[in-house]
């Protein structure tokens, strides 16, 4: 049977827009039970327990980690062949973050110190919704929908590769995802093409020099001084290193040393991270690091050690689904609401690792009410919730497209 077209079935999109504007007051009503029960990165069990029994009860197939926590899901309409019809992926993150809520909302969070201070519980809420509304659709669904709900965004490694691992980008020829943001008002879609965030990497440099008596340092090898010496040429590395015009962010977060006010320590450790956009600034990053710690070392007689865990990739959005994304977007928004992201940021987020097998895109969903803005990771990140019905608008119609039409650059 050859793939439908999307002319073949022109109010599939009105039933599914229906299906969302009939189920919001339940989205908005899980994405309030998912804030006031949060749950960290790793420990998503009950989070994960929820989720699974609503896509059970609307007919998926249900794959749920081992571990309990995260999980992918299936929608297979009736005479679904892989060869000729089309699998399209929607992701959601589920974890929380060690924040204490200050929002002073009614569903605020009733675990202390836990928060959903990056949106994810509307991510969940909005593939809950595209759940519903694609099937709706029942019999006239023309492809396959594969759903992640992802554990342990907020850490490295992040849940993306074990779900990865476990299979969930088998047959997938799309995939999609959103991410909630407080300095668009609600409303408004960010759209890019190309890169949109960094890769991320955690690197650890440690500093062996000679413990000595703080009256005598001529006896030591002061590693507090060299590795004062490390993070000044770390900090003017981008712009001496690298080309200024394909970003480089080095950070360094801790610097730990000595127990004693009057003794110079035998070593010193400093940690950080490194994000870059491109492939070849990131494999030029580890014998950057590693010819700056030796030549400053071995000039003043201390050596050192040197790890570095690599984090995301870069999300690259394809051309090609940004197009069908923008139809979509169009539909749901309107074109003067849709907002062309001019560059990328330096965050990072493990959707990269689903890019690494198939073609997808992140969009940015507007949450400002516009009132005062709280940023990502706030304890006073409150989104609004009338994104919920505009993210799994733009989300399921981008589905039905992707299933119906492949892309084109």
């Amino acid at each position: 049977m050859p793939p439908p077209q999307i002319d073949d079935a022109p109010d599939l999109f009105a039933l599914s827009r229906a299906a969302i504007e009939s189920a919001n007051a339940d989205l908005i009503d899980l994405r309030r039970n998912l804030h006031a029960h949060p749950e960290l990165s790793r420990e998503e069990h009950e989070t994960t327990r929820l989720i699974a029994e609503r896509l059970a009860a609307l007919g998926f197939e249900v794959h749920v980690r081992p571990e309990g926590n995260g999980l992918f899901a299936d929608l297979v309409p009736p005479g679904f062949d892989p060869a000729t019809h089309r699998t399209v992926a929607v992701r959601a993150d589920i974890d929380a973050l060690a924040i204490p809520e200050q929002t002073g909302l009614p569903f605020t969070s009733t675990r202390p110190g836990v928060m959903h201070a990056c949106g994810h519980d509307v991510h969940t809420a909005c593939a809950i919704g595209v759940a519903t509304a694609l099937a709706s659709l029942g019999a006239r669904l023309p492809g396959r929908l594969r759903l992640f709900f992802q554990h342990c965004e907020e850490l490295a490694p992040g849940g993306a590769e074990d779900l990865v691992a476990m299979g969930c980008m088998e047959g997938v020829d799309a995939v999609l995802g959103l991410h909630v943001d407080p300095e668009l008002e609600v409303g408004r879609i960010g759209l890019k093409v190309g890169p949109l965030t960094a890769a991320s990497d955690a690197w650890e440099l440690v500093i062996h020099g000679r413990s000595g008596h703080g009256a005598r340092p001529h006896h030591a090898v002061d590693p507090v001084f060299i590795t004062t010496l490390i993070a000044q040429e770390l900090y003017r590395a981008p712009a001496h290193h690298f080309d200024v015009r394909d970003p480089v962010v080095i950070s360094i977060g801790t610097i730990h040393g000595g127990h004693m006010v009057n003794v110079i320590p035998a070593s010193v450790t400093i940690a950080g991270t490194v994000r870059t956009l491109s492939r070849a600034h990131r494999e030029r990053v580890e014998p950057l690091f590693r010819r700056i710690a030796y030549g400053i070392c071995s000039t003043h007689g201390a050596s050192y050690a040197l790890r570095i865990d690599l984090g995301p990739p870069s999300i690259i959005n394809d051309a090609g689904v940004v197009g069908v994304v923008e139809q979509s977007a169009r539909a749901v928004v309107g074109p003067a609401n849709l907002h062309w992201i001019p560059m990328p940021s330096m965050g990072a987020e493990d959707f990269s690792e689903y890019l690494q097998h198939a073609p997808g895109m992140m969009f940015r969903l507007g949450v400002n009410d516009g009132g005062e803005t709280h940023f990502l990771h706030s304890p006073r990140f409150s989104p609004d919730e009338r994104a919920i019905a505009i993210g799994a608008r733009v989300l399921a119609e981008s589905a039905l497209r992707l299933m119906v039409s492949a892309p084109t650059a």
